[in-house]
């Protein structure tokens, strides 16, 4: 049982927010932008025990959109978590069978899947004069469920099956190996020592004691001067003290346990509190993992799935080691929902697994990547079954739930195909309104063949260009190193505006990355060659939905050709000779422009990295680079 949907309204620094949860979710974005407001909502709704001291909100956790709104006017904060089955028998048997009789779970009758719907609210009461806070369960159109499911025990049995682990980004070892942790006390607790080697133990416990007392006679001299505390302190009774050098019970004794370890076997073993912070931080992690194999089952339910909310994994690690993190991280039993702000770490994260998010004038807002197919509801038309069975595999189509599902971009044969097929029909308007919906939603899609071919290519990359604000994508390594030159030239530096440029030919396909930026709400401009190839990556963006007016703002051409053509044309002659001669000793001063250009090509990035060295140290000579680079610089300031 997992988490498939959170939403908030009304919390921090969120207005309204939907967020589907997978296997694993990976927030990321700016500070202050919302991250840890999204896993405190979890952590509140589905781990405070909720009391007489409270449930965790303040009136302060209310979003208010102006200052001078009064937080007891508003409609407050409200938190739905959502666990659903992504297949139809997924809980087992006894789980399902548990929550439905306790009218908590009801079955969706349209998948057959079973869900639970957990709504916690916090707002201004009238009748108490106070902030309450409220939770309940519901239905399918989301009204409150009653029955057993309103009872005050069924949400504590709903939290046997979904128990919620959070380790916030500060992670003090001192305190998650203490006898009072949430992982290690309650391991130490589990220990069952034998009756028999416990007695043995404690025995050998109190020879050790006195022969550490009898090795010192001023420790028990020390002890019978400090017995006069009993003669004063218990009156009537004679009192006595001693002094215990080893624990004196077995929990004592247990409670003292701690880890050390030492990193390679020239190394001296020390105490984890005496390594490294990355060391120490990264131990927490693993901590909980014992925790989950150990006792998750003898504490909650059999069949219950862990939660782990994880703010930032890769605190105090080095780079490397983030980079390795992802897969253990990801191997962890249970629903793993985590936050960072490492660019090493995101390398490794799959797309579809990624949440960016931003704080907008609306809230925090988050964007990721939809699946590779989309849906809607359509009832059986007449030519529908051959319109699918001549898609080639891009639609299906379920008779039973009246379904079409599209898988991909549906192209514009295809839809026409399915127009067709509403024509005659009485809601033929509503109707070519749900397909235009779903045409335009499967603009969005990204096939997983697409997206493999991205995660072979992009893992260098990927990591920079999703913390970026923007993106500008050019053809190759040439441009890349001319644009990053051009741009300090001109007095914008791409780092502290947060612009990641794309060489998008050595990382796959620029229409992917358009589409990427689009899913992922990131502005961005391009740059292409004005030849065949370069048309060809208009041509290949414009076939992914993207409209004329977009196309026109954001796709840029060199007006004289390619790259060498347009430096040439743009006035770059004279250094392109001198840097070609550098590069090949050969006598380029007469050297025909067609032929310049060619040699130009086969040297392509040696040649770009002088230029741009050149183009860096000298603003007049950034004056004549290709207009298309430079306006779209400037453009970038601007862009949203």
């Amino acid at each position: 049982m997992r988490i498939s949907r959170i939403e908030i309204s009304n919390f921090r620094s969120i207005r309204h927010l939907v967020v589907d949860l997978g296997e694993t979710t990976v927030f990321l974005g700016p500070n202050n932008a919302g991250k840890t407001a999204i896993l405190d909502a979890l952590r509140i709704s589905l781990m405070r025990p909720w009391d007489r001291r409270g449930t965790g909100f303040t009136e302060y956790d209310i979003h208010l959109p102006d200052d001078a709104d009064d937080p007891k006017a508003s409609p407050g904060v409200s938190i739905e978590i959502r666990v659903q089955e992504s297949v139809q028998g997924e809980w087992p048997e006894n789980v399902a069978a548990d929550l439905t009789d306790a009218d908590i779970a009801q079955i969706d009758f349209d998948t057959g899947q079973h869900f639970a719907i957990l709504r916690t609210r916090y707002a201004w009461s009238d009748d108490s004069s106070a902030f309450r806070s409220s939770w309940e369960f519901l239905d399918a159109t989301r009204d409150p469920l009653v029955g057993k499911g309103a009872s005050r025990n069924s949400r504590d049995q709903f939290l046997r099956y979904l128990p919620v682990f959070y380790l916030g980004a500060l992670r003090d070892v001192s305190d998650e190996y203490s006898p009072r942790s949430q992982f290690w006390g309650r391991l130490l607790k589990a220990l069952e020592i034998p009756a028999d080697l416990e007695s043995h133990a404690l025995q050998v416990l109190d020879q050790v004691n006195t022969r550490l007392l009898n090795a010192d006679e001023r420790l028990n001299e020390i002890a019978e001067t400090l017995s006069s505390t009993t003669r004063i302190a218990v009156r009537d009774q004679k009192g006595e003290l001693g002094l215990r050098m080893v624990p004196l019970k077995m929990w004592d004794l247990v409670s003292k346990a701690e880890i050390i370890l030492r990193n390679d076997p020239d190394s001296p073993w020390l105490p984890l509190l005496r390594q490294g912070q990355g060391i120490q931080s990264l131990s927490v992690i693993f901590l909980f993992q014992a925790f989950v194999e150990h006792l998750v089952g003898e504490l909650y339910e059999r069949d219950s799935e862990p939660v782990l909310a994880l703010e930032e994994p890769e605190t105090h690690l080095h780079p490397q080691a983030v980079r390795t993190l992802w897969t253990q991280v990801g191997a962890l039993r249970g629903q793993k929902i985590v936050t960072t702000h490492s660019p090493y770490f995101v390398q490794n994260v799959p797309f579809r697994a990624l949440r960016l998010v931003r704080l907008t004038e609306d809230g925090t807002q988050i964007r990721s990547l939809p699946e590779e197919s989309c849906s809607a509801s359509l009832p059986m038309l007449d030519g529908l079954d051959a319109a699918v069975e001549q898609s080639d595999g891009l639609l299906g189509y379920d008779h039973k739930s009246e379904t079409l599902t599209v898988t991909g971009t549906l192209n514009e044969r295809t839809y026409r195909a399915l127009l067709r097929c509403c024509s005659q029909h009485e809601r033929r308007t509503e109707l070519e309104g749900v397909l235009r919906d779903l045409r335009d939603r499967s603009f969005l899609c990204i096939s997983d063949e697409e997206l493999q071919s991205l995660e072979t290519w992009v893992q260098r990359m990927r990591g920079e260009i999703f913390f970026a604000e923007r993106w500008l994508i050019v053809e190759g390594q040439s441009e890349y190193l001319i644009v990053q030159a051009l741009a300090h030239a001109m007095g914008y530096n791409l780092d502290t505006h947060g612009v990641s440029v794309i060489d998008a030919k050595n990382n796959g396909n620029p229409s992917t990355f358009a589409v990427l930026a689009r899913a992922f709400g990131i502005p961005w401009l391009a740059v292409f060659d004005n030849d065949q190839a370069g048309n060809d990556y208009v041509t290949s963006i414009t076939n992914r939905g993207f409209d004329q007016q977009d196309i026109d703002t954001r796709c840029r051409l060199h007006e004289s050709g390619d790259l060498e053509q347009q430096l040439v044309a743009s006035g770059l002659e004279p250094e392109l000779r001198e840097i070609l001669m550098e590069l090949t000793g050969l006598d380029t001063a007469e050297l025909p422009n067609g032929e310049l250009i060619s040699r130009l090509r086969d040297k392509k990035t040696g040649y770009a990295a002088l230029l741009a060295v050149r183009i860096r140290e000298d603003a007049q000579l950034a004056q004549r680079a290709p207009p298309a680079f430079r306006t779209a610089i400037e453009d970038l300031r601007g862009l949203d």
